[in-house]
């Protein structure tokens, strides 16, 4: 993601809004009138992202985001709002604002809103690799089986191996591909706002609801709802989404009267949910009613056949990027990737390439350019992932009565290498 060009003419209030961007991770800019504005939109990049108050000393945040639209510029646009000026927002919205963030809630309701703006960018921008392992096309196989139902599908996997993709493969496969697919971090979500971001509110709810306001659920409507990290929903919300996959009806915060929405859920998760619900965290009932199917995406280094594509297409990425001419990888450089951890799975794999690619001098990536994190070296493989497929394997063996074919081909793995892991971990 781009910078956030913050628009402002309270220096105090820009000041508080961009050092609470800069905390976490956002790169800033600002400026106090439409004039300033105009001048850094000069300099615009496409994954720019523009937050603007409505009213500025020479100019107004509508007259703004008219001009940057005329220029034909798409680039995200939010605003900023107080109490009395949410039907001037709403407008903005028909104009092609992303959304409008009242001012005093913009702590919890702002990164909610980037974290899914730069989900979204990165989803039309980045080229998909379609991955031609074994076990990956045993997913695609899985993919075309379900998609087509409306079962809810828990899809779990360690952070990077590419579970949003996998839940949007199964949206676009489904009879729902035409209607909204919605993504949602559940990590970010607070629990203070969160039943709001799902289920909308009313006018007035709470402190701060300056106006009626429609949830993540609405949004879906007839579409498929993603609930990423879905073992950071927070409890307090855990009964009315419970409610809302169970009956498809569902109330606002601060509404009278129940709505009616067919959503799909597709939920992911890299944590143990039964440890979840044993610490209280995470209701068992709806825990059954996210794993009506289940699939399991394996770690990186499990999928070596995938390691090398994977490594050349995003090289070919990296050197369109940065406009360099770098071939492929040494035979010492292949052999380091090979038995690499990869702890974080695909997106460190993509980000060590793009880095190689960028500090390469010559035509071919060596092992001097691979800048592995020492934490996540080649010679450590972690316990704690090695107990997580271990209770995985229960969890499946479990789910497939004992059957050990059907628990192979649940897993996206052989029975030679079912029984080979069993014998590993004591598995009786």
């Amino acid at each position: 993601m781009g910078r956030i060009i913050v628009v402002e003419d309270n220096i105090i209030y820009s000041d508080f809004v961009c050092r609470l961007l800069e905390s976490k991770g956002f790169r800033s800019v600002s400026t106090s009138t439409c004039n300033g504005a105009r001048k850094l939109f000069a300099g615009m990049q496409e994954d720019d992202i523009v937050l603007s108050d409505l009213r500025l000393p020479d100019g107004d945040g509508i007259a703004l985001l008219e001009e940057l639209r005329a220029q034909g510029r798409n680039n995200p646009y939010i605003v900023m709002t107080d109490y009395d000026e949410v039907p001037t927002a709403v407008r903005s919205m028909k104009l092609g604002a992303e959304d409008y963030i009242p001012k005093k809630l913009i702590e919890n309701s702002l990164f909610p809103l980037l974290k899914s703006l730069q989900k979204k960018m990165e989803r039309y921008e980045t080229p998909i690799y379609e991955r031609q392992s074994t076990v990956f096309r045993e997913i695609d196989r899985k993919i075309r089986l379900v998609a087509p139902t409306n079962m809810s599908v828990l899809i779990l996997g360690e952070s990077g191996t590419g579970k949003e993709y996998i839940a949007e493969k199964i949206h676009k496969a489904s009879k729902r591909a035409n209607r909204p697919f919605v993504s949602v971090d559940c990590g970010m979500l607070s629990k203070e706002l969160a039943a709001s971001a799902l289920f909308g509110h009313e006018k007035g709810a709470f402190t701060g609801a300056e106006g009626k306001r429609r949830g993540y659920w609405e949004e879906a409507a007839g579409g498929t709802l993603f609930l990423d990290e879905a073992g950071n929903l927070p409890v307090e919300v855990q009964q009315m989404m419970l409610r809302a996959i169970q009956s498809k009806r569902y109330r606002t915060v601060g509404g009278d009267k129940d709505r009616t929405a067919d959503v799909r859920i597709i939920a992911a998760t890299n944590e143990d949910l039964q440890a979840a619900i044993a610490e209280k965290r995470f209701r068992q009932d709806l825990y059954q009613r996210l794993k009506e199917y289940t699939l399991v995406l394996p770690p990186l280094r499990k999928c070596q056949e995938d390691i090398m594509p994977l490594a050349n297409f995003f090289l070919n990425l990296a050197n369109k990027e940065f406009d360099r001419q770098v071939k492929g990888f040494d035979a010492e450089a292949r052999k380091l990737m090979l038995v690499h951890t990869w702890t974080g799975n695909v997106r460190e794999l993509k980000g060590i390439v793009r880095s190689a690619v960028l500090f390469t001098d010559g035509d071919t990536v060596t092992p001097e350019a691979l800048d592995f994190d020492e934490t996540t070296s080649t010679a450590d493989a972690s316990p704690a992932l090695d107990d997580m497929e271990r209770k995985q394997i229960i969890r499946v063996l479990e789910q497939a009565k004992g059957n050990r074919k059907l628990a192979a081909e649940l897993l996206g793995i052989g029975r030679t290498t079912l029984y080979n892991k069993m014998k590993a971990y004591g598995i009786e």
